[in-house]
C-alpha cells in the first residue's frame, strides 16, 4: 500500500498539479501584483466563503478575501498584495530609506522588499520567530526607547493578542511624533463593541466564532477605531475606493471593503 501511494504521488498527483498550474496561467482574469503573473484564479482559504459559518457571514466582516486568497505562483496572500498596492499608491516605499522600521509578523515578500530599500534600521519581530532574521519580541512589551521608530507595521496581528490595548499603547510609545503605524486587522462593521468572551477558549469555538483558533476576538470597527483614538493616534485611513474600483479589486484579488488602517502619532 505504501508503494502504491508513493507511485500515485510521483506519477499522478505531481503531474496533475503542474498541469493545473499551467492551465491556470493561460487565464487573465486575475493578476498578482507582487510576482506579475496573470491567471484564471487565486487559491481559496480553507475552502473559501462557502465554508464560512453563518454566524460570521452575518457580521459584515472586513478582512482577507478568502475566495481570492493566495497566488499559486509566488504564494503571496491577499493581505500582503494589498499592502504592496497601498504602499505604492501612497508612495510609502519611497520613504523607507529614511526610516527606522519595526515590523511584527514579517511577511517574506514584504520584508524582502523593505530590506532591498536599505532603511536606516529594520527590525523584524515575532512572538514566535519563524525566519532567521526575525527576533523574538512581544508587542505588549517592546524593548525600545520612546519615540524611536518612523514606521511600524502590524498586519493582522492585534487579533492574536489577548491584551491588545497594551499593544496599542506600546506601539504609540515607540513611534516618533509624526510616525506611522499600519494596523490591519479583521473587524466587523455590524458590531457596536468587540466580540470576545473568556469561555470561547477551545480551537473549535474560536474557529467558529473568530475564524481562527488563535484569534481572541472579532473587532468592532467603531470600538477598534475608538480605542486607537483613545490611545492618542490620529486616524488617517486610506480608502481602498480612492485607488481601486470593484473591477480592479477583483483583478488583483483584494478585498474592496478593506481600507488601509494608517494611524499617525501627533507631534504634541
Amino acid at each position: 500500500m505504501q508503494l502504491l501511494n508513493k507511485l500515485n504521488k510521483v506519477f499522478i498527483k505531481r503531474p496533475n498539479r503542474k498541469i493545473r498550474l499551467l492551465l491556470n496561467k493561460t487565464g487573465n482574469k486575475h493578476k498578482c501584483y507582487i510576482c506579475g503573473n496573470t491567471f484564471h484564479y487565486f487559491s481559496k482559504y480553507n475552502g473559501g466563503s462557502k465554508n464560512t459559518p453563518e454566524f460570521r457571514k452575518k457580521l459584515d466582516l472586513v478582512g482577507s478575501d478568502i475566495d481570492n486568497f493566495g497566488c499559486k505562483f509566488c504564494f503571496a496572500n491577499d493581505r500582503v498584495r494589498h499592502l504592496f498596492l497601498f504602499f505604492d499608491k501612497i508612495e510609502l516605499f519611497k520613504k523607507i530609506p529614511d526610516f527606522r522600521i519595526l515590523h511584527f509578523g514579517p511577511e517574506p515578500h514584504l520584508s524582502k522588499k523593505i530590506s532591498s530599500l536599505n532603511p536606516v534600521e529594520y527590525i523584524q519581530a515575532d512572538l514566535y520567530p519563524r525566519w532567521e532574521k526575525s527576533v523574538k519580541m512581544d508587542a505588549t512589551n517592546i524593548p525600545h526607547q520612546d519615540n524611536y521608530f518612523d514606521l511600524l507595521i502590524c498586519n493582522h496581528i492585534l487579533e492574536h493578542i489577548p491584551d491588545y490595548k497594551k499593544a496599542m499603547q506600546e506601539i504609540f510609545r515607540v513611534i516618533k511624533p509624526n510616525g506611522i503605524a499600519i494596523l490591519q486587522t479583521p473587524y466587523s462593521k455590524l458590531l457596536h463593541n468587540n466580540f470576545e468572551d473568556k469561555n470561547i477558549k477551545t480551537d473549535a469555538l474560536r474557529n467558529y466564532f473568530h475564524g481562527e483558533n488563535d484569534h481572541y476576538r472579532i473587532f468592532s470597527e467603531r470600538h477598534f477605531f475608538s480605542d486607537l483614538k483613545k490611545t492618542g493616534f490620529n486616524l488617517e485611513i486610506v480608502k481602498n475606493s480612492t485607488f481601486f474600483n470593484e473591477k480592479e479589486s477583483y483583478y488583483f484579488g483584494i478585498n474592496p471593503k478593506e481600507d488601509l488602517i494608517q494611524v499617525i502619532k501627533p507631534k504634541n
